[in-house]
């Protein structure tokens, strides 16, 4: 019998990527730390618990709409991102293009500690800010 195939094909920061038959395991965090050139991506409780992990993921939703979600990546398997576009850290600022407003904020008002989850925190504020440019203290709390 033909073996079952399956690629997936993702973007990340606007690069094409593809996977042959990954392991349902597999999530998008590692292929992110072990198969692209964008370590602002952590791993670290690798249970959606700290954040470090954080991204953004946009894709066409049940309605059809495109909509950007801050996603915990440790959680997400590769396989269930067939088609959408993954933004890191890198992908909205860096030294050689530019930092984004985000970026520049919480390094300006001293807003990390060892910095290690800093990505994580940024990533999760601009994907808040993708969908709701205004927030509220409530809705970011």
């Amino acid at each position: 019998s033909a073996r079952n195939h399956m690629a997936v094909e993702i973007f990340i920061n606007g690069v094409k990527y593809t996977s042959e038959n990954p392991e349902p395991s597999f999530t998008l965090n590692e292929f992110i730390r072990y198969h692209t050139p964008y370590p602002g991506t952590k791993r670290s409780c690798a249970e959606g618990g700290c954040g470090a992990c954080a991204v953004g993921l946009t894709f066409t939703n049940g309605d059809g709409k495109t909509v950007t979600r801050s996603i915990n990546s440790c959680l997400r398997p590769l396989a269930a991102c067939n088609g959408m576009h993954v933004t890191t850290v890198e992908g909205i600022g860096s030294s050689a293009k530019g930092y984004n407003p985000i970026q520049k904020r919480l390094a300006e008002h001293n807003g990390s500690q060892c910095g290690f989850c800093s990505p994580g925190m940024v990533m999760a504020m601009w994907g808040l800010l993708q969908n709701n440019p205004t927030p509220t203290a409530l809705d970011i709390e």
